[in-house]
This record gives C-alpha cells, sequence and structure tokens, in this order.
C-alpha cells in the first residue's frame, strides 16, 4: 500500500482543537471531528504547501508542514 509523504502534521499534544486551519485551508485537506475536538489531515496529497494552516495556528508547533520528497 502508498503511503502519501508530505502536507501537513498535528501535533495533538499542543494543538488547541481551535479550527483555524481546518476554516482557513484551500483545498480543505482537513476535517474536524465534532466528538472529539480534533482536526485531522483527510488528503494531504491534495496540500498546496501555502503555510496558511501554520500562520493562523495560534498554538506554537501544533502544525509541521512536511514537503515532499521531490521537493525537499
Amino acid at each position: 500500500m502508498y503511503k502519501y509523504r508530505g502536507g501537513p502534521r498535528i501535533n495533538y499534544a499542543k494543538c488547541t482543537g481551535c479550527k483555524n486551519c481546518y476554516d482557513v485551508c484551500p483545498p480543505d485537506i482537513f476535517d474536524f471531528d465534532k466528538r472529539t475536538k480534533q482536526v485531522t489531515v483527510s488528503y494531504p496529497e491534495e496540500c498546496w504547501y501555502c503555510g496558511s494552516c501554520l500562520y493562523d495556528c495560534p498554538a506554537e508547533g501544533a502544525i509541521e508542514l512536511e514537503l515532499p520528497l521531490a521537493c525537499a
């Protein structure tokens, strides 16, 4: 099974569940689970690497943007 490398990763120990990344992401790669109040990365392969999720996140270090191997 092929696993996509790259895109945002969420550090749930630092994430506050504010949904800013969910709200500002242009390609809508995030989902929000209302039951757990956590954001998940559902479509990392569609990430534009624009960094809007990083810039609007109030918790420093909660999101890490990993570039795909072809860009690294």
